[in-house]
C-alpha cells in the first residue's frame, strides 16, 4: 500500500498529473525530460488482473522512461501485473484506447512502437523494435538494427508471441499463440508459426470495450 502510494507521488511530482494508475509494487524509473502525453482523456493502469495465470499484486510492473522518451496515451489502456516496459533514450511508445496487455509482457522500445485501439494482447508477449546489437554481413554492410513497429486497431495477439523490429500488423489481425512475427501481417488475417505465416483470411476479432 505504501509502496503504491510512493510511486503515485513520484509520478505526480515528475509529471504534475495522474495519467498513470498504479497497482502493486511497481518499480518506476524516470529520467530527464521523459514525458507522458495524453491525446485523449483516460489513464494507463499499470498492474491489473491475473489474466488467467498466477500473477499477484506484489509482483507489480517495471516502467523505465529513459532520457527524452515519450509515452503517448489515447484513452484508457491497461498493462498486466509482472510486465516490463522500457523506453530507451528518445524512444516513443503510443497506446490506443481500450487496449489491454496481459501479465508478464515485455515491451522494449529503441525508436517507436505504436499499438492501436481495442487490441487484446495475451500474457508473456514480447515486443521489441530493435536487435539492440549490431552485426556485419559478409559484404561488410551493417543491417539497420532498429525499425518502427506499428500494430493496428482491434488486433488479437496470443500468449508467448514475439514481435520483432519493422513489423506492421494490420487492423483486425490475429496472431496465434507462440508465433514469431518477423514480417508484415495484412489486415483481417490469422498468422501462426515461426516465422509466422498466413493461415486464414477474412477474420474480424470480437473484442468488447472495457
Amino acid at each position: 500500500m505504501l509502496h503504491t502510494l510512493w510511486n503515485k507521488l513520484i509520478v505526480y511530482w515528475k509529471f504534475h498529473h495522474t495519467l498513470l494508475r498504479i497497482k502493486g509494487k511497481a518499480k518506476i524509473r524516470i529520467k530527464k525530460n521523459a514525458s507522458i502525453v495524453q491525446k485523449t482523456k483516460g489513464q494507463l493502469t499499470l498492474g491489473y488482473g491475473d489474466c488467467t495465470i498466477a500473477r499477484f499484486t506484489h509482483t507489480g510492473c517495471n516502467l523505465n522512461l529513459m532520457k527524452n522518451s515519450q509515452l503517448i496515451l489515447n484513452g484508457n489502456s491497461k498493462i498486466g501485473l509482472g510486465s516490463a516496459l522500457t523506453l530507451e533514450e528518445n524512444a516513443t511508445l503510443e497506446l490506443g484506447s481500450s487496449t489491454y496487455i496481459c501479465a508478464g509482457a515485455t515491451i522494449r522500445v529503441a525508436h517507436k512502437v505504436s499499438i492501436g485501439e481495442q487490441c487484446a494482447i495475451s500474457w508473456n508477449v514480447t515486443i521489441m523494435d530493435s536487435d539492440f546489437h549490431e552485426y556485419a554481413l559478409e559484404d561488410g554492410t551493417v543491417p539497420l538494427k532498429t525499425k518502427e513497429i506499428v500494430i493496428g486497431n482491434n488486433v488479437w495477439i496470443g500468449n508467448n508471441v514475439l514481435i520483432l523490429k519493422g513489423v506492421k500488423i494490420g487492423n483486425n489481425a490475429i496472431i496465434a499463440a507462440g508465433s514469431v512475427v518477423t514480417k508484415n501481417v495484412p489486415e483481417s488475417t490469422v498468422v501462426a508459426g515461426n516465422p509466422a505465416k498466413i493461415i486464414k483470411n477474412g477474420v474480424k476479432p470480437i473484442n468488447p470495450k472495457f
